[in-house]
């Protein structure tokens, strides 16, 4: 996943478990704020104070792609599948 920028791409990865949490807030007096928060790390999306049709093009296709993520989550839930392991993750042995 590339950036609009072509220079640097910095990239977090983030373990989600049960404790993991997101949240929206919405303000009267300024943009809306989206926090994921999991283990030590807090992530917030903000927006700049004037907003744009791309900000809106955004907060959709984040919307778009969290949807379909939940969609996957719950497939392989109820399968009762066991998804490969992140190349973040540490572990014993090699997944197949």
């Amino acid at each position: 996943m590339a950036g609009r920028n072509s220079g640097r791409v910095s990239a977090l990865s983030l373990p989600i478990d049960a404790r993991a949490t997101s949240e929206f807030r919405a303000f009267r007096a300024r943009t809306p704020l989206f926090t994921v928060a999991a283990g030590q790390v807090l992530v917030t999306l903000t927006l700049p104070e004037r907003l744009s049709a791309g900000d809106v093009e955004f907060a959709r296709r984040l919307a778009d792609q969290a949807s379909a993520y939940a969609a996957e989550v719950e497939r392989l839930y109820r399968s009762g599948s066991r998804p490969l392991r992140s190349p973040g993750r540490s572990g014993k042995g090699r997944a197949a």
